[in-house]
Parts: structure tokens; C-alpha cells; sequence
């Protein structure tokens, strides 16, 4: 009787003993491992940009759209007034990330370099009209606008793509009355000079005069 007793005693110790060993496992902290994972996945913050000084200088509610690449920043004056529609349109793309990993496919040393295709990175491109406006600007070294096709068989431009842009490397007086300028570099010209075919757009922000935090060191 004495050694029923016992054994019953010792059967309620071995599952004390395993209800606290489940319950320690359960309280136990996740492993670094899974600690790691849990932190890849969570975003982290953009990085805040600032205009130059030079930028800063242009006059007050001025957009300028800055690009980053893995070489430096290019600031990009925008003429929201003269070409609402096209400026307009870029400035959107710009605020929807949509240049963000983008590619530039298209470089001709002393003439352009050329981006805005998503479908060249995996993405679809969004469904936009955009029809051209009337050229206010010379087609000058460091202007920007957007791409047009051509139709070899009619020696005639064809509708203007709404996301893909160049930006001169050089004065191209020849497409002055066929494309709409809308910007020209301000700053970071040098680092358009060296822009290789392939290089990635890391992103594409755009600030206003006036309107951000003081110019970059």
C-alpha cells in the first residue's frame, strides 16, 4: 500500500515537472534566426532628401525633381507652368515610386541617355495618355523630355511615351520642334556625363523651393 502511495506521489511530480518544461517552451524568446527574418521583413525609413544650395536658389515653389543614383544626386528644375501637362505627369510618376529601380537603357555619348521602361526591370508600364505639348525651350545640353516613337516608313514622330524620358548630353537644335521640354539639370550634370547603359535610377523624389529642409552640405 505504502509503495502505491509512493509511485503516485512520484506521478504527480513527473507531470508537474513536464507541464512546467511545455510551459518554459512556450514563453521561450523566438531564436535569433527567426529574429533576423522578422527584421528583414519590416521596411526601413527613406532616407530624407534636401535641395542644394544652387537649387535652393531657384525661386519659391519651383519643383525640382532629384534622381539618385549610385554615383551622386542630379536635381532636375521642372517648368510646372510652362508644361503642366508633361510636368505634371512626371512629377506623379515620381510621387508613385514609379522610377525607382528603373533602368537606363539607352545611352548615345554626346547625345542622350534615356529611361522610363519598366517592362526592361520585370514591372508593367501604366496605362497613360499623353499628348505633346507646344515646345517652349530650346533642345539644349542638359534638357529633359520624354521619348516619342518614330515611324521609319512615314519619317514622322509618333505619340509621346508617358514614362519614358532623356535628358541631352548635348545642344540637339535637329528635335526642337518635335519634342516638349520640360526640365533641365540643375545640379549633377557631370554625373549624367557618366551614366553607362544599365545603370539603375535608385529613386526619383521630388521637392519644391521653399518648401523643404535647408540645402545639402
Amino acid at each position: 500500500m505504502r509503495n502505491v502511495y509512493l509511485f503516485g506521489v512520484l506521478a504527480v511530480f513527473v507531470l508537474a515537472l513536464a507541464a512546467a518544461g511545455c510551459q518554459k517552451k512556450v514563453e521561450e524568446p523566438a531564436t535569433g534566426e527567426e529574429t533576423a527574418l522578422t527584421a528583414a521583413t519590416e521596411e526601413e525609413p527613406e532616407m530624407p532628401l534636401a535641395l542644394s544650395e544652387e537649387a535652393d536658389k531657384l525661386a519659391a515653389g519651383t519643383k525640382v525633381a532629384v534622381m539618385e543614383l549610385e554615383a551622386g544626386l542630379v536635381e532636375i528644375e521642372l517648368f510646372t507652368d510652362e508644361t503642366p501637362a508633361t510636368a505634371g505627369n512626371f512629377v506623379a510618376l515620381c510621387e508613385d515610386n514609379f522610377y525607382d529601380g528603373i533602368i537606363f537603357h539607352r545611352v548615345e555619348p554626346g547625345f542622350v541617355v534615356q529611361a522610363g521602361d519598366a517592362t526592361l526591370v520585370g514591372r508593367a508600364n501604366p496605362a497613360l495618355a499623353l499628348e505633346v505639348e507646344p515646345d517652349k525651350r530650346k533642345c539644349l545640353r542638359g534638357a529633359i523630355s520624354m521619348a516619342r516613337g518614330f515611324d521609319q516608313a512615314t519619317g514622322e514622330y509618333l505619340d509621346t511615351s508617358p514614362t519614358q524620358f532623356f535628358i541631352l548630353l548635348g545642344d540637339s537644335p535637329h528635335l526642337d520642334p518635335d519634342f516638349c521640354v520640360f526640365g533641365v539639370v540643375v545640379t549633377g550634370m557631370d554625373i549624367v556625363d557618366g551614366i553607362k547603359q544599365n545603370d539603375v535610377i535608385k529613386r526619383f523624389r521630388v521637392l519644391t523651393v521653399g518648401e523643404e529642409e535647408g540645402p545639402t552640405e
